[in-house]
């Protein structure tokens, strides 16, 4: 069963398009690059030349189409390109020691990738030619950065950090200037997720210390908080469920739990039934939302089970 293995199988997980279609990527200790059709569940390409422990996996986009980001344990960054059947066609070289977090930001009208780990630098780089756009230490004090996420605020697009401390920091993307810096969480933050609320946007953050706390960029302020389970939440994912915005939440512990965050209500679980407890259902390390074709919109959660998990949210909590 999943618990007792001695690290987790799959820990990066995202949604790409590779040839007009929705697939789901997913990586780990393994190193290779699985790429899947989370209908079908069939696989559809394996990414071999990595040749490192993968824990980010990140979609972003050039004029010339798709590219698949992924970095790890040795500190370098690749782009895939999607299109061209997976092809590796950059390894992007600075960062020093593991890249945790991907993550792609749009800036005055380019996408750009994001990336951060151990070394406490969060890069820029131009993926349409490799080009290291900006490099900003975030500085000793704040630990390793743990997380990525862009986040809306006031129309402006800022990129929060999440970071060894325990803090969260929102940098302007485009002057790599810091703006605000959210704290309240003990020890690490480990995963971000931006969730619509209404009118505006919130962030989500959690980590070590189990609480997921929602804060609204733009008034600078936490909104609620409450606690998503026994032990550290590694996995923060959106779901859309009948005109709702829910929030996954995984880590520690079996299952997979769901939250309203426009209440803190827990909305239900995923993988507590029968089947999920006898497969060890649980200690999820990354979760994404995929969007196919023809079909509801699915979550998959991806960490010490033996492949990826897929889940109609709107059935599982029925």
């Amino acid at each position: 069963m999943g618990r007792f293995r001695f690290r987790p199988v799959y820990e990066a997980v995202c949604e790409v398009t590779m040839g007009g279609r929705r697939l789901v990527a997913y990586s780990g200790h393994r190193r290779a690059i699985r790429l899947a059709d989370p209908v079908s569940r069939e696989e559809v390409a394996v990414l071999t030349g990595s040749r490192t422990w993968v824990r980010a996996l990140c979609e972003v986009r050039t004029d010339d189409g798709p590219l698949l980001a992924s970095g790890g344990r040795d500190g370098v960054v690749r782009l895939w390109d999607l299109d061209g059947g997976g092809t590796p066609v950059a390894a992007l070289t600075g960062h020093r020691g593991w890249v945790n977090a991907l993550c792609a930001v749009r800036v005055d009208g380019r996408e750009l990738l994001a990336s951060a780990g151990r070394d406490r630098v969060l890069r820029l780089w131009d993926p349409h030619d490799g080009r290291l756009v900006r490099a900003v230490d975030t500085g000793s004090g704040r630990g390793w950065i743990f997380a990525l996420e862009r986040v809306g605020a006031g129309g402006r697009t800022l990129l929060a950090a999440g970071h060894g401390n325990g803090s969260v920091t929102l940098w302007d993307a485009g002057s790599g200037r810091p703006e605000v810096e959210l704290t309240g969480h003990r020890g690490f933050v480990w995963t971000l997720c931006e969730v619509p609320d209404g009118e505006r946007t919130l962030l989500a953050t959690a980590g070590r210390d189990g609480v997921v706390r929602l804060w609204d960029p733009q008034a600078r302020q936490e909104v609620r908080a409450f606690t998503a389970g026994a032990g550290p939440v590694f996995a923060l994912c959106r779901a859309d469920v009948d005109g709702r915005t829910l929030l996954v939440a995984g880590g520690d512990g079996p299952g997979t739990a769901v939250w309203d965050p426009a209440t803190g209500a827990r909305a239900g679980d995923l993988g507590m039934d029968l089947a999920g407890i006898i497969s060890g259902h649980g200690w999820v390390r990354g979760a994404c939302r995929v969007r196919p074709d023809g079909g509801p919109p699915l979550v998959v959660t991806a960490g010490y089970d033996d492949g990826p998990r897929v889940w109609d949210v709107a059935k599982e909590i029925a």
